[in-house]
C-alpha cells in the first residue's frame, strides 16, 4: 500500500474528489485537475479569472469589465482620449483591450502553460498581466 505522504505529494494541492480508493484499495489521485474559475478585485476592477486543463498544461484566462467609451454626444473629447488609449495598447504582448458592441471596455488575457497550474503559477500569471495593464488602467480610471 502507497504511504499518505507519498500520495499526497503526486498532486498538490489537495481538493474534494482528488483522493480516491482505487481497485486494488490504494489510494489515488485525480491526474486531471478540474477547472477552476476565481474572482478579486483591485482598484474597484472586478477580475476574473479562470484556468482549464488542456492536454498536459492549462489555459489561463484572466478579465475585467472597465467601464463604457462615453458618446460623442456625451463628451467629445474624453471619448477621443480612451480610443487614443485603447488604440496605445495594440502592441502589448499578454493582454488586449477590448470595445464590445455595447461601447463596453474589456480588458482581457490569455496564456498557455505547459504544466497543470498551482497556486503559485496562477500567481504569477496574475502578476505578468497586471503588470502589463496597469499603467493603462491608472490613465483610463481619470477619464472613466
Amino acid at each position: 500500500m502507497q504511504p499518505l505522504a507519498e500520495v499526497s505529494q503526486a498532486a498538490l494541492p489537495l481538493r474534494l474528489g482528488t483522493v480516491h480508493i482505487n481497485a486494488d484499495g490504494l489510494l489515488g489521485i485525480a491526474a486531471t485537475p478540474a477547472p477552476s474559475k476565481q474572482r478579486f478585485a483591485i482598484d474597484d476592477v472586478l477580475y476574473h479569472v479562470s484556468i482549464d486543463p488542456v492536454g498536459d498544461g492549462s489555459r489561463f484566462r484572466i478579465w475585467a469589465e472597465l467601464g463604457y467609451v462615453p458618446y460623442t454626444a456625451q463628451s467629445p473629447q474624453r471619448r477621443r482620449d480612451i480610443l487614443a488609449i485603447l488604440r496605445a495598447t495594440q502592441h502589448l504582448a499578454r493582454s488586449c483591450f477590448v470595445v464590445d458592441g455595447g461601447q463596453k471596455i474589456l480588458v482581457i488575457g490569455e496564456s498557455h502553460v505547459e504544466e497543470h497550474i498551482d497556486v503559485t503559477g496562477v500567481v504569477y500569471e496574475i502578476v505578468q498581466f497586471l503588470q502589463e495593464v496597469r499603467p493603462y488602467l491608472r490613465i483610463l480610471s481619470d477619464l472613466l
